[in-house]
């Protein structure tokens, strides 16, 4: 049994565009129709919510500092604008579901108690325009896998660590069409980096050691009466090893009630071919092994998930939390990630 962790690490968020425009100045003109970039990025990272104390001071100078940020998807930037997320995440589980859907322990409840996985790093991510019909894209994130189990009936316990970067992912976005709605298409490429202890026993794979190739077209709209914006995508994911290709998509919408405050709720999913076609679903982590594959990155896996999103900004720079739940899926982790991150939209040269 695969179980795929839910935060920015799983690729169905990742390669879902997030299209963030909630109407505010803009360092540059939008095209007619594209909402005024209030820039956030696609992807959303997690932190636990103590830990984050001691920021509080920098999250309030940047309120007063700094409105709304807007991140992309069927938008492209302007020839030398440029956009870059930095974030910080927390993703936690202890229970999977199966290939048939049903929740479940993470370990055989029989021999195991007290399961968990976990996955704990930052992300970066940035679109850069090259001109007004291109703008490049990359991101890539740095994480620690850990996963554990009390042995219970002569059972010993589990537990193990990963360390490393999955993959580096490069994508360049086209247009499609401009106007009240606007549409663009972007392939992607993600070349495999793997972690540093994968392959060590016990240890969480990082990712899944394969390149993979996809392709999204996304669809967006401003709304003016919200000052908000709302948007759709979707594509299909290939990959050069054994786990399988999968479709994803995602829908999500956003408002600014206040300059300095933007509201946002996204929803994206994956479905991987030949989920649910083997296995018999019966509990994992028999004794003497190692308990579920916890292979963090996507492959093999269906997945559900909902994203509300807070964020504070003002200019160029916008300072985000996300919470995010996995509430339905097959052979994927059942859990919930929380995230911080910072964003800035500004122009080279000036």
């Amino acid at each position: 049994m695969r179980a795929a962790a839910l935060g920015p690490g799983a690729r169905a968020s990742r390669h879902d565009a997030l299209i963030a425009a909630v109407a505010a100045p803009a360092a540059a003109a939008p095209e007619p129709g594209q909402p005024s970039p209030v820039r956030l990025p696609r992807r959303v990272a997690a932190l636990p919510l103590l830990p984050l104390l001691p920021l509080l001071p920098l999250v309030a100078a940047s309120i007063l500092a700094v409105p709304a940020p807007c991140g992309a998807g069927a938008w492209l930037r302007a020839p030398g604008e440029i956009y870059a997320k930095a974030s910080l995440f927390r993703v936690r589980g202890d229970e999977e579901f199966t290939v048939d859907g049903t929740p479940r322990a993470l370990f055989d409840p029989a021999f195991y108690e007290r399961g968990r996985y976990g996955e704990t790093g930052g992300g970066l991510y940035a679109e850069y325009g090259i001109g007004s019909d291109v703008t490049l894209v990359a991101d890539a994130l740095v994480k620690i896998a850990d996963v554990g189990a009390v042995g219970r009936r002569g059972a010993g316990d589990l537990s193990g660590v990963g360390f490393g970067v999955p993959d580096v992912r490069l994508g360049v976005r086209l247009p499609l069409a401009r106007g009240r709605l606007v549409a663009a298409v972007e392939p992607s490429v993600a070349v495999p980096i793997e972690g540093a202890s994968g392959g060590r026993a016990g240890a969480p794979r990082i990712g899944t050691g394969t390149a993979a190739f996809a392709g999204a077209v996304s669809l967006g709209a401003g709304l003016p009466a919200l000052r908000g914006y709302a948007q759709a995508g979707g594509g299909y994911r290939a990959r050069s090893g054994k786990p399988p290709g999968e479709w994803f998509w995602d829908l999500e919408a956003g408002a600014s009630p206040w300059p300095f405050l933007a509201l946002r709720v996204r929803y994206d999913g994956v479905d991987a071919r030949g989920v649910g076609e083997s296995g018999s679903g019966g509990p994992t982590g028999a004794p003497g092994s190692a308990g579920p594959s916890l292979a963090a990155e996507t492959g093999g896996q269906d997945a559900h998930r909902i994203a509300p999103t807070i964020a504070f900004g003002r200019g160029g720079g916008e300072i985000s939390l996300t919470w995010r739940r996995t509430f339905a899926g097959r052979s994927a982790l059942r859990g919930e990630a929380w995230e911080i991150a910072y964003s800035f939209l500004g122009h080279i040269g000036r």
